[in-house]
C-alpha cells in the first residue's frame, strides 16, 4: 500500500472550450517529441524519463452539491458569484468556494446535472467562463480540444513533452485497486492539459474526490512516476 500528496493543481487544469484554447493557451508552439530512452523489453515501453522522475498529482470534478453545506464553507455567510459562458450566457449564481474549485479544476457538475468546462477568462460576472457540453458524449467533463475525459484512463500533460491523444504505460498504476474492485492495467492516455501542467507532470483524472481519498491508500508514498509511450498493451487506447 503507498501514498500520494495531493498538490491542488493548476491553475487551471482545465479541458477546454472547444477545439484549441487550452492547447493555444500557452502559446507555445507544440514541439516534437525529444529523444527517450531505450525500450525497456522487460516492461511495457519506452521510458520517458529515469525511474521515479515524473511528478504526479490529481483532479476530478468540482460538484455543485458538495458546497451547499454550511460546513463546507466553513459556518461562514458564502459570497454568491455569477458564472456566464464565453458568449455572455448566464450560467448560474454559485458560491465563491464552488467557483474557485470549478476554475482550479476545470470541469464540474451542476446541481440541475448540467456538466460545465472552463473556457477561459471571461469579461462578464466571475472572471472565468464555463460552457456546458454534451452530457450523453462528454459525461466527465471535456479534455483537449473536444477530448471526452475518462475517469481513471484520462491524464493532463504538456503537451510539449507528450502529444495528446498518445497512451502511456504507468507501471507505477498497475495492479493498483480501483474504487469500483477492477485492477488498472497501468494504461492511461494524454487527453488534457492546463495552464498548471508545466514540462514532467501528469494530473491523473480519478473523477470525483472521494476516489482520489480511496487512491491514497492504494498509491501509499508515489508522488513520482515513470511513464512510458508505444507500450503494446496500451495500443487498445489509442485513436483509430
Amino acid at each position: 500500500m503507498r501514498a500520494l500528496i495531493l498538490v491542488v493543481l493548476v491553475g487551471i487544469v482545465a479541458p477546454a472550450r472547444a477545439d484549441t484554447s487550452k492547447l493555444g493557451k500557452e502559446d507555445v508552439a507544440i514541439e516534437p517529441r525529444g529523444a527517450i530512452r531505450g525500450k525497456n523489453k522487460l516492461c511495457c515501453g519506452y521510458p520517458l524519463v529515469s525511474e521515479l522522475e515524473w511528478a504526479l498529482r490529481f483532479y476530478w470534478l468540482a460538484v455543485e452539491t458538495d458546497f451547499d453545506e454550511p460546513e463546507e464553507n466553513d459556518g461562514a455567510d458564502v459570497d454568491a458569484v455569477d458564472i456566464y459562458s464565453k458568449q455572455g450566457e448566464y450560467v448560474g449564481s454559485y458560491s465563491e468556494k464552488f467557483a474557485w474549485n470549478l476554475r482550479m479544476e476545470g470541469s464540474g457538475l451542476l446541481a440541475d446535472g448540467r456538466v460545465i468546462n472552463y473556457s477561459g477568462k471571461c469579461e462578464y460576472g466571475y472572471g472565468t467562463c464555463f460552457s456546458a457540453v454534451d452530457p450523453d458524449t462528454h459525461p466527465f467533463g471535456r479534455g483537449a480540444g473536444q477530448r471526452p475525459l475518462v475517469p481513471f484512463k484520462s491524464v493532463a500533460v504538456d503537451p510539449r513533452f507528450i502529444p495528446i491523444g498518445e497512451p502511456i504505460y504507468v507501471p507505477e498504476f498497475d495492479g493498483i485497486l480501483l474504487p469500483d474492485g477492477e485492477r488498472h492495467d497501468g494504461c492511461v492516455r494524454a487527453d488534457d492539459t492546463g495552464g498548471g501542467i508545466k514540462k514532467k507532470k501528469m494530473d491523473f483524472f480519478v473523477m470525483t474526490y472521494p476516489n482520489f481519498r480511496f487512491l491514497l491508500s492504494e498509491l501509499w508514498g508515489v508522488i513520482w512516476i515513470t511513464p512510458q509511450i508505444e507500450s503494446p498493451r496500451c495500443e487498445y487506447l489509442r485513436d483509430p
